[in-house]
């Protein structure tokens, strides 16, 4: 909807709707995000994928190479949507990734676990089909709207 539209609905001016939305967008808005409908332009498949980084990763200087060379990595995967260190299940990290089949997957999850191999000890990944036939909630952010 315009600014011309949106302030007309709200009973407002336009210059109020364009100040606001520009706030808005320059303050609490990263960016926007098309979501797809990830098996019209080819996906099945969505893994997340738990990490579990080295021990030895305390040493001075070691966290933080680990870090740039995974950042490094991750950066040059287009298929990675997220990744981030957090806590649960015994893992340190976590990656989401979309993957057009399983054989797609596979090389993506090999090459992960030998780029990266000096910086983890245990990589798990719980693979999630897309198919809109089995998925029960699609991913939306617009729920959030409704949120307490």
């Amino acid at each position: 909807m315009s600014d011309r539209q949106l302030a007309h609905t709200l009973g407002t001016s336009q210059p109020t709707v364009s100040r606001r939305r520009s706030r808005v967008e320059r303050e609490l808005i990263d960016g926007y995000t098309v979501i797809p409908k990830w098996a019209e332009i080819g996906y099945e498949i969505v893994a997340f994928t738990f990490i579990r980084s080295e021990k030895n990763l305390q040493r001075p200087g070691l966290l933080e190479e680990s870090l740039r060379k995974a950042r490094e990595w991750f950066a040059k995967e287009p298929n990675v949507i997220l990744a981030a260190g957090g806590e649960g299940l015994g893992f340190d990290g976590m990656v989401v990734s979309f993957h057009k089949n399983y054989s797609d997957y596979v090389a993506f999850k090999k090459r992960h676990d030998q780029d990266l191999a000096s910086n983890l000890t245990e990589s798990q990944s719980f693979i999630v089909t897309i198919n809109p036939q089995f998925v029960l909630k699609p991913f939306h952010l617009k729920y959030l709207t409704d949120a307490k």
